[in-house]
């Protein structure tokens, strides 16, 4: 048995749904903040509108959030360094971030029973 099955074999299936719910609110919330970031960068650069120009910290903010649930429920589930860096990559592409959060939920469900 690796280490990365131990830490899940040993894991507390509650601590583990509670490191699931926080992952698949921040990755939906990040996921419809980059939409938000993506109509802040055409209104700047395309129609030079600064209307939105405050979102762009607060869209860091809310990435920095998701980033912190994906690494909490990775250690929890004994996912590896990498692993967490590409779901983080993953979400840096529009539309990526829903279709990644649904493929961790299907993952990681069973493990909470």
């Amino acid at each position: 048995m690796s280490t990365d099955e131990q830490a899940v074999a040993t894991a507390d299936p509650r601590a583990i749904a509670s490191g699931l719910t926080a992952f698949r609110v921040s990755a939906i919330v990040a996921g419809l903040a980059m939409f938000v970031l993506i109509v802040e960068m055409v209104l700047k650069y395309g129609f030079g509108n600064d209307a939105l120009t405050w979102w762009s910290p607060v869209h860091g903010l809310i990435f920095m959030v998701f980033a912190v649930a994906t690494a909490n429920l990775g250690f929890k589930v004994g996912w590896s360094v990498g692993r967490m860096i590409a779901i983080l990559l993953l979400a840096c592409i529009p539309f990526v971030a829903f279709v990644e959060e649904r493929r961790v939920v299907r993952e990681v469900t069973p493990l909470t029973q």
